[in-house]
């Protein structure tokens, strides 16, 4: 379920050739070239960094020495323990424990191909392939005719499992998996690693056919559906988790703060609209946070408002499936050069105890009071952007994942420009 819908308005002036153009321009980087890839994970052990590339090549890079080796090809999965200790798995279902940053050692093996590896609150690898969740050597396979089996057009209509647009293991050891299908929707799917049991639908509904004129009316028939699920205080609406909680598809990050509180970016929806001046606007983002009240029950709230600038809102604020402001001359005049802000990645950093994420402007702290969000600016990498039927600004994210290994350094993972190594100062691409 989305929070609102997709669609497009005015798309006239705005096609061009595919480039690379500078996203933003601040902090010229270093380039730093290995293999000359682009990475698709990584983790990090100090100051070392072991990525994954596109290639499926296992690689060490030293950021002390700017230095680069290859531990091994095929490998399509990473994941760290809490002891630091790396696990990872290849396209042919090996399964192996990285020791002292070179020696491989095979712990398992199993007949599927490995699409990712998390590590549960228990320190142990849980496994999702294109066959089963894979977990203290048993297989769990969810049901045929679902969203593991494939979307749009093919959907429901595989024979092997696929890899969801965002996959997280939380601390209650909840495996999620975010099949985002676009215009077409999509859907967040859950595994409970305590009670092995799938999970399809998070969004609680009746299905009795009945048309309730009054929302207390269908509420109190929902509630009655679901006793287990919902509890009411005298307070709050609680939920049992992952029930009801704003979770959708779409999602950008996943991140805890030191308060156990669960936050959720999100990009899924929006619109871009374009002016008779060929200036273009695309501002898409949310904030969910999730906050446990009692006992197996929680509590969330969101923020779609976190991306959008003062100047903008009268005339682009939205309303259902459009703008408040029903005059287009106010927009046409307002919009004089492009405005595009897609929310991205988001972080807890450990070293200030603060939560920070991505969006196409930089990274930015975020702060909150109750679900009132504000954001200050951290810094603006400069990035390359594949542009694709898109003039003078990027609306596809160029960073996916970030991770702090002090108070200011910061690592984070791009689409074009590798992985990127900010020290407070200055910025270097590894790739």
């Amino acid at each position: 379920m989305k929070f609102y819908i997709k669609y497009l308005l005015c798309f006239s002036g705005i096609l061009g050739s595919a480039q690379s153009k500078p996203q933003i321009k601040s902090y010229p980087p270093k380039q730093i070239n290995f293999v000359n890839s682009e990475y698709k994970d990584f983790v990090v052990v100090k100051d070392v960094i072991y990525a994954l590339s596109q290639n499926n090549d296992l690689i060490v890079i030293d950021l002390k020495k700017d230095n680069f080796w290859l531990i091994k090809n095929n490998i399509t999965a990473i994941a760290k323990k809490s002891n630091d200790e790396l696990v990872v798995g290849n396209m042919y279902g090996e399964v192996f424990i990285l020791k002292k940053r070179k020696r491989l050692r095979m712990i398992d093996k199993i007949d599927a191909k490995i699409f990712s590896i998390f590590i549960t609150s228990k320190n142990e690898p849980v496994i999702y392939s294109d066959k089963s969740i894979y977990y203290n050597k048993r297989e769990y396979i969810p049901k045929r005719q679902t969203n593991f089996y494939g979307k749009v057009r093919d959907k429901y209509t595989g024979t092997k499992l696929i890899e969801p647009d965002y996959l997280y293991l939380d601390r209650e050891d909840f495996m999620w998996f975010d099949f985002d299908e676009g215009e077409w929707g999509g859907n967040v799917c859950f595994f409970d690693l305590n009670t092995k049991q799938f999970i399809y639908d998070d969004w609680l509904l009746l299905d009795d056919g009945i048309k309730y004129k009054k929302r207390n009316d269908y509420f109190a028939k929902l509630r009655e559906k679901f006793p287990e699920i919902i509890k009411v205080t005298k307070r709050d609406t609680l939920y049992r988790f992952p029930y009801n909680l704003n979770i959708s598809s779409g999602m950008t990050g996943v991140a805890y703060d030191d308060k156990n509180d669960l936050f959720i970016t999100s990009s899924g929806g929006g619109m871009i609209y374009s002016t008779n001046n060929n200036f273009s606007y695309f501002v898409d983002g949310t904030v969910v946070k999730i906050s446990k009240k009692e006992k197996d029950f929680f509590k969330s709230c969101f923020d779609e408002k976190i991306l959008e600038d003062e100047k903008y809102k009268i005339a682009f604020g939205k309303y259902n499936m459009g703008f408040k402001n029903l005059n287009r001359e106010v927009r046409e005049n307002i919009l004089t050069e492009n405005e595009i802000n897609r929310l991205g990645a988001i972080t807890f950093n450990k070293y200030d105890r603060k939560l920070y994420i991505y969006s196409t402007k930089g990274f930015y702290s975020l702060h909150n009071h109750d679900c009132t969000f504000t954001k200050k600016k951290f810094f603006s990498p400069e990035l390359l952007c594949k542009i694709q039927n898109e003039r003078d600004y990027c609306i596809h994210l160029n960073v996916t994942k970030f991770e702090f290994i002090s108070e200011k350094e910061i690592l984070f993972l791009t689409k074009n420009n590798g992985i990127g190594y900010y020290d407070g100062k200055t910025v270097k691409y590894y790739r």
